[in-house]
């Protein structure tokens, strides 16, 4: 972090040439360090792309992520190296660098341009297919292994609008059709315990702001009820792009951490140290596909 902070100060001062070089300890006598930043079109910093350095023989010699300022810095052998960067949302860019002994060799500012093929889903309202849709959880297990378990049966649709950012998602999920593979403790899930199915048969979600952090990732927020009680939700979402095959579809990959005890779900048995039988978060996935209606 400091790297980058240093290095973003002295380009700030002058641009960046190919084949610029200055100390850069600690260096390898038999190698040289080579460096860029990335940003996205509107010139911003862009964190986690994936920069690539191949050389003549088209062995890879370094691959790494970008940090939160864009920066990259890798150790490579001298000589003439392709580098790679992409991104997701952005279209792959190329460039080559000379790298010299004992020298740093600073490729300068790479701008990344968006890729057509992310362009965000026409307005209208696009239906989870739920033969391609999952919702799967893991949670912790006497502090050692993890039980994996998914949800069988859901609904939802997302009501694509103008701008994106005031689109909505609502999804419906049958508490009942919880499933981890073993029957017993399924049973247990269902109970008061746990889901409560009884009184809460289902779950639902219902978002309340969509915002773009980068390219493809965006931050879906919203509110999940589970036993009746609703706590806020942040579902970190990779947005795939559009296709179409049997219809236009849109698809996203969505990540977040639950707490139980923000739905009262508190049962717990302690171990002999205690440990509890089951942790306190659960780890949810989503990949979802959804149809454009006609």
């Amino acid at each position: 972090m400091v790297l980058s902070k240093l290095l973003g100060r002295s380009a700030t001062r002058r641009p960046a040439r190919e084949g610029a070089s200055n100390a850069l300890p600690p260096t390898p006598l038999d190698g040289g360090t080579l460096s860029c930043q990335v940003h996205d079109e509107a010139d911003r910093p862009l964190p986690e792309a994936t920069v690539t350095v191949v050389n003549r023989l088209n062995q890879q010699v370094a691959s790494g992520s970008t940090d939160g300022y864009g920066f990259f810095l890798a150790t490579v052998q001298p000589g003439t190296h392709k580098v790679s960067i992409t991104a997701g949302g952005y279209q792959r860019t190329g460039t080559r660098a000379e790298v010299r002994t004992n020298r740093h060799t600073a490729i300068g500012s790479v701008r990344l341009k968006r890729d057509p093929e992310s362009a965000l889903p026409d307005p209208g309202v696009w239906t989870f297919d739920q033969d391609h849709t999952e919702i799967r959880f893991v949670a912790q297990h006497i502090g050692m292994s993890k039980i994996h378990g998914a949800f069988r049966e859901l609904e939802g649709r997302v009501t694509v609008r103008e701008p994106f950012e005031r689109s909505k998602v609502e999804v419906s999920i049958d508490a009942a059709s919880i499933d981890t593979g073993v029957r017993m403790r399924d049973d247990h899930l269902r109970s008061a315990d746990f889901l409560d199915v009884t009184n809460h048969p289902r779950l639902y979600f219902h978002s309340d702001r969509l915002t773009q952090l980068r390219g493809d990732r965006w931050s879906v927020g919203g509110q999940l009820t589970l036993r009746g009680r609703s706590s806020p939700v942040q579902l970190d979402t990779t947005y795939l792009g559009t296709r179409s095959w049997n219809g236009t579809r849109t698809a996203c990959h969505c990540t977040t951490e639950l707490r139980r005890e923000d739905y009262s779900v508190n049962w717990q048995q302690l171990l002999s140290k205690g440990i509890g039988v089951v942790g306190p978060t659960v780890r949810v996935e989503l990949d979802v596909q959804a149809v454009l209606e006609e």
